[in-house]
């Protein structure tokens, strides 16, 4: 099996949650932050290999992750998160990361480990947790889907259109991590800054096998807005065994 690595995005202000700390540190309800909840996931996914990216309050985040990983940890800091879009700090994910496989997985979710299991073990350049459902909200990262490729993903795309959610955890191949690189290169250059990551997914999907993973409703929740909080309490509620503590970094002596 290729090397894997989880890249966490965790670089962003959460202004509708606030903006006083990172939101990826927020408690989820009475339980614990998202970010426990990404990293025990990911270990019990078996992924050894860390990278985060950090951007604000980066001091916070750091702190967290090596107190609560259970192994070394490296970190990235994206200068630009106020001004630019996230595309930049998978982009920078991608630069620091040449000989793996790349599990991208964005900071203010709650995610079932099978999912990471599921879209590292799924076949394909460019790899997408999709929960698949006919109603969505105007806001939601749609896609579209042709059985299991996907051939269209943005918050533009006509809802009529869409087939299910993107629910903010992918696996980019070297194929794919090469396009990206490419592509966000060309954007860079030509200032188109403000722009999501999965903007530049949408124009790599001609180019690769980007394909589907389904992921049940129960198994995911994301977080835009404190009315969102509940959705994610009924997640680690309803699977509260499947994250254990992670095994710590630091013991004590």
């Amino acid at each position: 099996m290729a090397r894997v690595r989880a890249a966490v995005l965790a670089a962003g202000m959460s202004v509708r949650m606030g903006g006083v700390k990172p939101k990826t540190l927020m408690g989820v309800g009475d339980h614990k932050p998202f970010l426990h909840y990404i990293l025990a996931g990911l270990q019990q996914a078996k992924i050894e290999d860390l990278l985060v990216v950090t951007g604000f309050k980066s001091s916070l985040v750091e702190d967290f992750v090596t107190d609560n990983w259970h192994g070394e940890a490296a970190f990235v800091f994206n200068a630009r998160y106020a001004s630019w879009g996230n595309f930049h700090s998978a982009r920078m994910a991608i630069d620091q990361s040449p000989q793996s496989e790349l599990l991208l997985v964005n900071s203010d979710i709650v995610i079932h480990p099978d999912v990471f299991r599921g879209v590292i073990n799924k076949p394909g350049d460019l790899v997408l947790a999709v929960q698949q459902r006919t109603d969505f909200d105007i806001e939601e990262m749609r896609v579209r889907l042709e059985t299991d490729r996907v051939v269209s993903i943005g918050k533009d795309l006509p809802l009529e259109q869409s087939h299910g959610e993107f629910v903010g955890v992918s696996l980019l191949r070297h194929e794919a991590a090469r396009a990206y690189a490419a592509t966000a290169t060309d954007l860079e250059w030509r200032a188109e800054t403000a722009l999501y990551y999965e903007d530049v997914y949408s124009r790599l999907l001609r180019r690769l096998d980007a394909r589907a993973l389904s992921v049940s409703e129960d198994h995911y929740a994301e977080v835009d807005n404190p009315s969102e909080i509940d959705a994610a309490v009924e997640v680690i509620t309803r699977h509260r065994a499947s994250w254990p503590e992670p095994v710590a970094a630091r013991t004590e002596t």
